[in-house]
């Protein structure tokens, strides 16, 4: 059962990092390096069993071949609009002046 739980562990934490948010992804990596330390502090050592290699390795190949699949879509992705910076008021603007100072 430990076995099975491992190589499910490590197959899933590519995947944590993959699917979070590009600023949020090196918190998703110390998040992912904690659970494995924690499995070997509580359990046993991961880094010499082999379920947790094939594990880890399953879980990048199918990372990174659903994203070469994936990612053929020529569609944008990030970056700045092409309308410009967004104003942070989303009420009505006419541009006329308001007579405000």
């Amino acid at each position: 059962m430990i076995a099975l739980l491992l190589l499910l562990i490590a197959a899933i934490l590519p995947w944590i990092v993959h699917l979070a948010p590009a600023r949020q992804r090196p918190l998703a990596l110390v998040g992912a390096v904690a659970v494995v330390m924690l499995f070997g502090i509580f359990v046993q050592n991961p880094l010499f069993s082999w379920e947790f290699w094939v594990g880890l390795v399953a879980g990048l190949v199918s990372v990174v071949g659903l994203s070469a699949a994936g990612g053929s879509g020529g569609g944008r992705r990030g970056g700045r609009s092409a309308r410009g910076p967004r104003s942070p008021f989303r009420g009505y603007d006419d541009g006329a002046p308001t007579g405000e100072i």
